[in-house]
């Protein structure tokens, strides 16, 4: 693998603390892609495969019959996606598309229960991080099952600011979505959720511009 691959995805959370992150990846058959942007990078029913973004970014969405289209997550550089399909006996149920220009590390899945040779302390380490990225996820998706329980728009969007808030120590944050994006991960139309934003900005609730924030007041009366 290029060095300068492996260097822009040493410090994703799958692989903090290899000692010798290049021979795991050779262990797990690593290779690396590039995608346009859209371009389709896991897709539905796909086996599953283990991929690390070196560059760029992705989105994780799901989509019914209709064709509606719900924003599951958004990956930036050392983001991680597939571990827990590895083990869950199912195909890949959801899509993971190129954000915008993207370069893409994969890793086959199997090779997380059949490590070659004997197994060392990295491949335990590996294993131990692919836990903590499960269980991250895990807490992630019942953020957004939170969210979602949120009766109206506006309750939704002050439930995920506040979040971000949280996360980002700081009122003033920008988030990963675009408008498009936010609408989709929160499942509302796009226009009503600009509509929504208008609304509470004029009231003095919160200044925004695209996707940086900052939060005043949300319960100012």
């Amino acid at each position: 693998m290029e060095a300068a691959v492996l260097e822009k995805i040493k410090d994703s959370p799958l692989l903090r603390g290899i000692a010798d992150a290049e021979k795991l990846l050779g262990c797990f058959g690593a290779r690396v892609a590039e995608y346009g942007k859209d371009e389709e990078i896991i897709g539905y029913g796909d086996n599953a495969e283990i991929i690390i973004i070196a560059e760029g970014s992705a989105t994780v969405i799901s989509e019914d019959y209709a064709g509606n289209r719900n924003v599951i997550n958004k990956l930036g550089r050392g983001g991680v996606y597939g571990v827990a399909f590895v083990y869950s006996g199912h195909e890949v149920s959801t899509r993971v598309t190129a954000a915008e220009r993207c370069t893409a590390v994969k890793l086959n899945g199997s090779r997380m229960h059949e490590p070659c040779g004997a197994p060392c302390r990295d491949h335990t380490l590996f294993l131990y991080n692919a836990v903590k990225v499960v269980s991250n996820a895990s807490v992630g998706f019942l953020e957004r099952a939170e969210i979602l329980s949120r009766r109206t728009i506006r309750d939704r969007v002050i439930a995920y600011l506040s979040s971000q808030s949280r996360k980002s120590g700081s009122n003033e944050f920008s988030i990963p979505y675009s408008r498009q994006e936010l609408a989709d991960y929160l499942a509302v139309d796009r226009s009503a959720l600009s509509g929504e934003l208008g609304k509470m900005a004029k009231e003095g609730l919160l200044i925004y511009k695209l996707n940086r924030f900052r939060i005043i007041d949300f319960y100012k009366k």
